[in-house]
Formats: structure tokens, sequence, C-alpha cells
């Protein structure tokens, strides 16, 4: 995790930002020459450095990466077994509400 506080806001320089009007903003994983993280839009655009992107587009709103997760072996074999439950029945199994 890369962090940079910029107007007291910590953000996270290894994921992308979008700001209101739907772009996403990238680190470049360069720095300007006064020290702030470069952003690249995926839009037409120069670089901007964090605090300029902020100011002329933000807020900037954090979004994470997504992950591709590969279901276990014992996750796989269950809905291979089509095990289903429903949640009055789960409910009544761990002494909740049916």
């Amino acid at each position: 995790m890369t962090l940079y506080l910029h107007d007291g806001v910590e953000f996270d320089l290894d994921c992308d930002f979008v700001d209101v009007t739907g772009v996403v903003w990238s680190w470049t994983g360069g720095w300007s020459p006064a020290g702030e993280p470069m952003l690249r839009s995926d839009g037409p655009g120069p670089d901007l450095p964090l605090p300029d992107a902020y100011y002329y587009h933000g807020p900037l709103i954090p979004r994470r990466r997504r992950i591709k997760v590969t279901p276990g072996a014992a996750f796989a074999a269950t809905v291979a077994a089509d095990y289903t439950e429903t949640d009055a029945e789960f409910g009544a199994r761990i002494g909740g509400r049916p």
C-alpha cells in the first residue's frame, strides 16, 4: 500500500480512483517535481499531479481492484452435490428463528 496524504485525506495509490464524471484515474508510479503523485486518466488529456486532479475533477473515489478467486475443492464438491438450504432450514439448524 502506497499512501499519500492530501488535504487531510489519505489516498492509497495502489488502487484506482473514479471522479464525479466516471473517469478512472490511476497512479503512474511517478512523482511531480513538487513530490506529488502523478495520475493518468482513462480519457484524453495530460497526466496530472493528484492535487490538481482532485481540485479540477474531484472528489476522487477509491475503486478497489477486483480479485478473481477460484473456488476450493470442498466448495466445488458441495455445489456438485447440489447441496442447498433455505433460510428457514439454516435458522433452524443454528437455533435461530425459523
